[in-house]
């Protein structure tokens, strides 16, 4: 479950850290793409940037975990931002042809929007089988259905009581929440990643 929305990419960053860091990376791509030049240059600008990003490392973190999944695992990539989009309704066996899907729909993935982490997590609960969530984002939801945090941790509770989906979380970037995010695993039998 990937949060695309737009403080993943800086986008939505209103504090000064956050400009700062944003208008830092900016000048990093820039820099690279002048001296190589060209459109390489350009790409490689572009690339730089986009890795310097909370997305960029959410990407880099999920690429080679959804490559060395075993073929004996099913799983499927859950994305919001105001609107929720899956790449698979259902759970998807992790073979080759299914990975590089996968991976191809992660590189496509651009931010924007609100956070609406609530109906993404409700949503991904409607999948069969599902026994494990791995939940990246900065945390803050601020759309949906439940647009707070308490709120999804009350509403976690009520929908995980028979399920027992163990919840791992990794909180991506300096401005966090670390707090909702930590007790969101601690509450669903998870860890929690800080990144």
């Amino acid at each position: 479950v990937i949060d695309i929305s737009g403080s993943m990419e800086g986008k939505a960053e209103t504090d000064l850290k956050g400009n700062v860091i944003s208008t830092a990376g900016s000048k990093v791509g820039s820099t690279v793409g002048n001296k190589v030049g060209g459109t390489i240059g350009n790409l490689i600008s572009k690339e730089t940037n986009n890795q310097l990003t909370k997305l960029g490392k959410a990407k880099k973190e999920l690429m080679p975990s959804i490559r060395g999944l075993s073929e004996d695992t099913y799983f499927t990539i859950v994305v919001f931002e105001n609107k929720i989009k899956q790449l698979n309704k259902q759970l998807m066996q992790a073979n080759s042809t299914n990975k590089n899907l996968a991976v191809a729909y992660l590189e496509k993935l651009e931010s924007g929007g609100g956070t609406n982490m609530s109906d993404a997590l409700e949503e991904s609960f409607a999948i069969p089988e599902v026994e494990t969530l791995f939940v990246l984002s900065d945390g803050s939801p601020n759309e949906g259905k439940i647009p707070n945090s308490q709120g999804i941790l009350d509403a976690l509770k009520q929908w995980n009581s028979a399920k027992k989906i163990k919840i791992h979380t990794i909180g991506l970037g300096e401005d966090c929440d670390k707090d909702f995010m930590k007790k969101m695993a601690d509450e669903n039998g998870g860890q929690f990643i800080d990144k």
